[in-house]
């Protein structure tokens, strides 16, 4: 082995500074360069070889609360909820806890909610204010309400406060931003009110089980172990919250990347079958978590990278989909193509739980939008979340004809 590499010579990215795109010229000349570069926080993990290593290595634990911690973010409720989300769990705990989760939260539960996801998706087009040539602001149109009510619906939660969940939960996700400290009252008080409906909807599912995924995991039993109270609380919220927040950008940003390429648009429309392909193209090149966090907690050296204990590691998952080491024409979108699966939804003990559910959602959410509103084209200036965290459309006007 050669000599270590002096991290001093790496490249330095600025990840706190929102005109840093995760996937722009400055990330692609570093990734060009190595494996990995600098940042403020510690150091960035650029390609798909290294990240997909480095996501399964037990000698790293999850760090995207950190992000808290670069803003000065040490203590209070939001502090207190992002350290034992079972995101931010390792260990036996995480084991334990997800396990539990998993005996509720299963494909099959997903699967059955298909058709439902299909009326929904069906019904909020219904409602599209357009007429030949109209415009439509997709996000409230579309992206906000569709994830909102299939995890409402998922959950059991009832319809007079599901619209009440679906702003808290778009509140929240500001917590996973470098705009956390300038939002933090708005964060704690949606926060707070997730907290207080989750207690009212788990003591009415105590008292009354239904078919829902609320009495799945007050049942969930492995071992004659069951989650606790808190546990439930901190499980529902975060369902409420990751079920809507990023399945709706993750929404949004599939279709400013098919307003882009109308070609693959009209594809989707013709052939639905290509709707799975679709997804998995759309989360490799537009992802709503272009990053993800890890910290070492021992000594390690990845390829004469020295890496010390306590190091946070940027985990550039963006970069990591569109490594040209990897993938053939890494920057085009083309919804026939068989690929690698992309690192979006992570990898390892910490693999997103409802990867399945945002994948049914967008399956059926996309060639129902292609076919029905046919050929889209801007409708005007659209505003966007910062790059890092979880991003996408927060407004994305569209201009598309009648709904058929």
């Amino acid at each position: 082995m050669g000599s270590p590499v002096v991290t001093d010579d790496l490249v330095m990215l600025d990840i706190t500074d929102p005109a840093l795109d995760p996937n722009g010229p400055e990330i692609r000349a570093a990734r060009a360069a190595h494996w990995c570069a600098r940042t403020p926080m510690g150091l960035a993990v650029l390609r798909h070889d290294k990240l997909t290593m480095l996501l399964g290595d037990r000698r790293l634990v999850q760090g995207s609360h950190r992000i808290l911690t670069a803003q000065g973010l040490t203590t209070g409720p939001l502090v207190e909820w992002m350290n034992t989300m079972i995101l931010s769990m390792e260990g036996d705990d995480h084991l334990r806890v997800r396990r539990l989760v998993s005996r509720a939260f299963t494909p099959r539960a997903v699967t059955a909610l298909r058709p439902r996801m299909r009326e929904i998706a069906h019904e909020l087009v219904d409602g599209f204010p357009v007429g030949g040539g109209g415009t439509v602001e997709f996000m409230a149109a579309f992206a906000d309400p569709f994830p909102a009510r299939v995890i409402c619906e998922l959950l059991g939660v009832p319809p007079d406060l599901q619209e009440t969940v679906r702003g808290w939960a778009n509140d929240l996700g500001l917590a996973f931003s470098y705009t956390a400290a300038a939002n933090l009252e708005r964060i704690e008080a949606a926060l707070a009110g997730v907290f207080a409906a989750t207690d009212r909807l788990l003591a009415a599912r105590r008292a009354a089980p239904a078919d829902d995924l609320l009495s799945a995991l007050l049942a969930a039993e492995a071992d004659g172990d069951r989650l606790s109270p808190d546990e439930l609380r901190s499980i529902v919220a975060s369902l409420l919250f990751a079920g809507q927040d990023t399945t709706r950008h993750q929404l949004g940003l599939a279709l400013a990347l098919f307003l882009r390429h109308p070609d693959q648009w009209a594809l989707l429309a013709a052939r639905p079958e290509l709707a799975g392909a679709a997804v998995e193209e759309v989360v490799r090149v537009a992802p709503t978590t272009p990053v993800t966090g890890r910290v070492a907690v021992e000594d390690l050296e990845v390829d004469g990278v020295l890496i010390p204990a306590g190091t946070h590691l940027t985990m550039l998952l963006a970069a990591g989909n569109c490594d040209p080491a990897l993938f053939v024409d890494p920057y085009g979108f083309d919804i026939t193509q068989s690929r690698p699966a992309p690192l979006t939804f992570g990898a390892g003990l910490h693999y997103c739980l409802g990867a399945s559910l945002a994948r049914a959602e967008m399956a059926e959410a996309l060639p129902i939008l292609a076919r029905r509103l046919g050929p889209i084209a801007p409708g005007g200036g659209a505003r966007w979340r910062p790059a890092f965290g979880i991003t996408g459309p927060v407004t994305l006007p569209l201009r598309c004809g009648p709904p058929r």
